[in-house]
C-alpha cells in the first residue's frame, strides 16, 4: 500500500431518515475533500471553515422548495456528531489522544503511569469505573496488582465546562509553528480550541465525537492475538514491559531474574508453548466459513512461523467476536482465556442491532470488570489507550443508539 499521499475526504450522513435507509451511499454527501500530500493535523480547522459557514446557515434556517409538497418551507439543520479514527479525533476536537491526558473522554481525569523501560503510558487501575460496593473493591478481594481501592469513578466533563477550560488556549494554527514542550504538553490536555464550539448548539450536546468501534476492536483484537503469539515488535509482552513490573513491585513471578549468565523471562498465564501457538494457527488455517461471511482468513496464517498478518478490520470483527473463542479453546490457562472469552462477548453484545437499555447499563460494568480481570494477568505494557476505551463504548452506545450508524465501515469501504 501507498502511504506517500495522504487526502482526507469530509462527509456528511442524512440520520432524518428510516434506519434501513440510513448509512446508504445514496445519502452520504462528500461535502469537500481535503488534499494531501500530508495530513492536515490540527490545521483541519481551516479547511473546515467553509462548511462551519454552511452549517451555522442552515441552523438559522434557510429558504427551501419542497419537490413533492410544491412549497417552499424554512430547512433548518444541526450537526449532531462526528465518526472519525482516534488520531483524528484529536485533531476535531482539539485534545490529546497520546500521554499523560490520552484518554478524551477521562479528560484531566485520566488515570496514567509512565513506563520508563517501556518508553509510554499505561492506563490501568480500572477498579475505580465499577461500583463503590462492587465485589472486586473488597479487602478480601486477592489480586496480582496493587490497586487503590478507593478510587472512584471519573466524572465526564459536560461541553459547557470544556468550554471555560478552553478560555485561555490561544490556537497557532500553521505548519511552521514550533512544538510544545513536554512540561506544556502535560499541564493541559487540550491543543487548540476546536472550530466547532463556533456553533450555537456545541457545547450542550452530551456526545461531540464518537469513539470508532471498528478501529477500537481490530487494535484490541490485535494486542491480544500478537501477545499470545509473541509476535516480534508487536507482542505487549517483552524484557522492557517486565522490567517495568519489578519497578513496580507487582507480579512477582513474571519478574526476570539471571541464570547462568542468561536473562529469563518467566512464562505468564497467557504465555502459548510453540505446540500451542501452531495449534492456535492450524485452527484458524483450517476453518471453512460460508461464502459473504469473511474474507479468506487462512490466507492470513502463517502456521510455521505461528502468527498472523495482513488482518484487516473486519478480519479483526470475525476474530473478536466469533473465532477467537474457538482458536483459544483448552491452550492456556482457564484464568486469561475466560477474560479473553469475556471481552469477545461483550464486542458481540456491543454490536447487536437493537440495543436494550439494560443490558446496555450491565455491558458498562461488564467492561469494567473485563478490564479489571486483564489487568491481574497482562502487564501494564498491554494497556495501551485503546485497550482503555473499551470502558467507554458501552456509554456512547447507550446515549446514541447502535454502533451500526456511528463507525467507520461504511466510509472506509
Amino acid at each position: 500500500m501507498n502511504s506517500t499521499y495522504s487526502c482526507w475526504p469530509v462527509m456528511l450522513v442524512v440520520y432524518n431518515l428510516p434506519p434501513s435507509l440510513c448509512m446508504k451511499d445514496e445519502f452520504t454527501f462528500l461535502s469537500m475533500l481535503i488534499p494531501g500530500p500530508k495530513q492536515p493535523g490540527n490545521d483541519i480547522d481551516i479547511y473546515l471553515q467553509p462548511l462551519i459557514d454552511e452549517l451555522q446557515e442552515l441552523w438559522n434556517g434557510v429558504y427551501t422548495y419542497d419537490a413533492s409538497m410544491k412549497k417552499f418551507f424554512n430547512l433548518r439543520a444541526m450537526l449532531l456528531w462526528t465518526i472519525n479514527d482516534f488520531p483524528a479525533y484529536g485533531n476535531l476536537a482539539g485534545c490529546a489522544t497520546k500521554g499523560r491526558y490520552g484518554c478524551p473522554i477521562c479528560g484531566e481525569n485520566t488515570h496514567a503511569c509512565w513506563l520508563k523501560h517501556s518508553r509510554k503510558m499505561s492506563y490501568c487501575n480500572h477498579i475505580r469505573f465499577l461500583p463503590i460496593n462492587h465485589p472486586y473493591r473488597r479487602k478480601k478481594y486477592t489480586s496480582t496488582r496493587l490497586r487503590d481501592k478507593t478510587l472512584l469513578c471519573p466524572t465526564i466533563p459536560k461541553g459547557t465546562e470544556v468550554v471555560e477550560q478552553l478560555r485561555k488556549v490561544v490556537n497557532d494554527f500553521g505548519k511552521g509553528r514550533k512544538k510544545r514542550r513536554r512540561d506544556e504538553e502535560e499541564n493541559t490536555m487540550w491543543k487548540k480550541k476546536s472550530v466547532f464550539f463556533s456553533l450555537p448548539y456545541w457545547e450542550v450536546l452530551v456526545v461531540r465525537h464518537n469513539l470508532d468501534v471498528m478501529h477500537v476492536e481490530k487494535n484490541v483484537c490485535d494486542s491480544i492475538i500478537n501477545t499470545l503469539l509473541d509476535c516480534k515488535g508487536k507482542s505487549k509482552d517483552h524484557y522492557q514491559s517486565r522490567l517495568a513490573l519489578k519497578d513496580m513491585g507487582i507480579m512477582p513471578h513474571l519478574h526476570p531474574y539471571e541464570e547462568d549468565n542468561i536473562t529469563r523471562l518467566p512464562a505468564g498465564a497467557y504465555t502459548l508453548s510453540k505446540s500451542d501457538k501452531k495449534l492456535f494457527c492450524k485452527r484458524l488455517f483450517d476453518l471453512k466459513l460460508p461464502y459473504g461471511y469473511s474474507s479468506n482468513i487462512s490466507n492470513c496464517v502463517d502456521v510455521e512461523k505461528q502468527k498472523l498478518t495482513g488482518l484487516k478490520s473486519h478480519d479483526c470483527h470475525v476474530l473478536m467476536q466469533q473465532l477467537l473463542a474457538v482458536a483459544i479453546r483448552g491452550i492456556m490457562e482457564e484464568g486469561p482465556r475466560v477474560a479473553i472469552l469475556r471481552i469477545s462477548k461483550f464486542f458481540h453484545g456491543l454490536c447487536q442491532h437493537v440495543v436494550d437499555k439494560k443490558e446496555i447499563i450491565q455491558l458498562e460494568l461488564e467492561a469494567a470488570e473485563i478490564l479489571c480481570k486483564l489487568e491481574d494477568y497482562f502487564p501494564p505494557s498491554f494497556f495501551d489507550p485503546m485497550i482503555h476505551l473499551v470502558v467507554h463504548l458501552p456509554r456512547e452506545v447507550r446515549l446514541c443508539g447502535p454502533v451500526q450508524f456511528r463507525w467507520m465501515y461504511h466510509f472506509e469501504r
